[in-house]
């Protein structure tokens, strides 16, 4: 096991202060287990860093999962394989499509680990299409009582709906059992449309597209739209990646014109419609996600469908009104619904509305003005992003919590994985 020497531990967008805790990476079970048994509280595993919540920080010890990041056998009958909990989502892929496999889908960046992404509730687009946990078909993990046990759907069965966005509380994972598909191509396309035209049509797009999402430009009166659909045809070559230079460009004319809104507005929708459109084939994995290469603090609730685009639209009022500051696009999506425990699409399907703000801005107005409008609209919060739900909120919100709690109880009795944060929401 190795040590992390004069390092502290922080998110991403460096949102969160630095955590005094040792960054500790155990080379096997049995070094994760002897960990796990020689602390009392706080054992937090980490994944990418990439949530802006305080799942991670602790003073006692943060665990890596570097050495959890293989690729088992793929059962040809039933398309299933362990993977590394460990392993990062961009690594992962290319390794799968190798051997004639891809995950059926992706969120907007795969930079996570498995297991964070899974944890936390990652999501994709698509109508049809859950998110990145449902896919789980069984986990390996060591307990907060240092035991090794699999959930799965011929043990402890009864608890996979609990385990599958588990917020590292029920243990610490190791390797996870996915439901992958064969390989397949999608065609991209990009293009720009007025504000109008896009919430007239997007129950139409999510209708008729495999993934359809759309970004919201503040100012603009405009959105870019996005579809993928699955194709055969040949690849054709990338688009150049412009997604830095276009928001560095918005931040210039926040920066520029933040108390002139009619010009602002003026200059970005000629911008933003002018911007070329994008149809590109390529590797499904390779065009699901991007890179985010200007840090951000972001917010996200998923809306009951009937309510989304309307809380979206109060959102958008609130935003052009009353924070010239804002310059990042909203973001769109559908996702199906599942069965998880802790699931934010726990029920049925939901669209997600998110907030984005540049890392370097305060973002306090997230929390009391945009959180209490997707609160309003019925909306619950991506467990990794941005949100203030209480206990209280949890409970009423998600009706399997209880039994979420309950099993936590059961696994980590006495609160080994445990911080701050989730000592609050469980009232452990």
């Amino acid at each position: 096991m190795t040590e992390e020497a004069a390092t502290q531990w922080q998110n991403w967008s460096r949102s969160l202060p630095p955590s005094p805790a040792p960054v500790m990476t155990p080379s096997s079970v049995q070094e994760l287990t002897a960990l796990m048994l020689s602390h009392s509280q706080g054992v937090r595993p980490v994944g990418s860093g990439h949530s802006w919540m305080p799942l991670v920080p602790t003073k006692h010890a943060i665990v890596k999962l570097d050495h959890f990041s293989s690729v088992g056998e793929i059962d040809p009958s039933t398309h299933r394989a362990w993977l590394g909990a460990g392993a990062k989502l961009h690594d992962l892929s290319p390794q799968l499509s190798e051997r004639g496999y891809a995950f059926r889908n992706l969120g907007d960046i795969d930079v996570q680990t498995l297991a964070g992404a899974t944890s936390t509730g990652t999501h994709g687009t698509g109508k049809e299409l859950q998110g990145l946990a449902a896919e789980i078909r069984g986990l390996r993990l060591v307990t907060g009582t240092g035991k090794h046990i699999e959930i799965g759907e011929e043990e402890n069965a009864e608890w996979l709906n609990g385990a599958r966005v588990g917020l590292g509380a029920l243990g610490i994972i190791t390797e996870i059992k996915m439901q992958l598909v064969e390989r397949f191509k999608l065609h991209r396309q990009v293009w720009p449309a007025s504000n109008k035209h896009t919430l007239e049509n997007a129950e139409r797009y999510w209708n008729e597209n495999r993934n359809f999402e759309f970004f919201y430009i503040p100012f603009s009166d405009t959105s870019l739209l996005l579809t993928h659909n699955v194709t055969t045809a040949p690849s054709t070559a990338p688009n150049d990646d412009t997604s830095t230079s276009g928001m560095m460009q918005l931040k210039s004319l926040r920066d520029s014109l933040k108390w002139f809104t009619p010009l602002r507005r003026w200059l970005l929708k000629r911008t933003v419609r002018n911007e070329p459109t994008e149809n590109v084939i390529g590797e499904s994995w390779d065009l699901l996600a991007s890179e985010r290469n200007v840090r951000f603090n972001e917010m996200e609730y998923h809306l009951p469908v009937e309510r989304g685009l309307e809380a979206l639209e109060e959102v958008r009022h609130y935003i052009e009104t009353k924070r010239p500051d804002v310059f990042f696009p909203f973001e769109a999506r559908q996702t199906k619904g599942d069965d998880a425990w802790l699931s934010p699409f726990n029920g049925g399907n939901r669209i997600s509305v998110a907030v984005h703000c540049y890392h370097k801005d305060a973002f306090d107005f997230l929390f009391t003005d945009v959180e209490p409008i997707f609160q309003k609209y019925g909306g619950r919060p991506h467990w990794g992003k941005l949100n203030s739900m209480t206990a209280a909120q949890a409970r009423a919100w998600y009706p399997d919590f209880e039994k979420f709690a309950a099993l936590r109880r059961e696994l980590d009795p006495e609160g080994r994985l445990l911080n701050g944060y989730l000592s609050d929401l469980f009232e452990a």
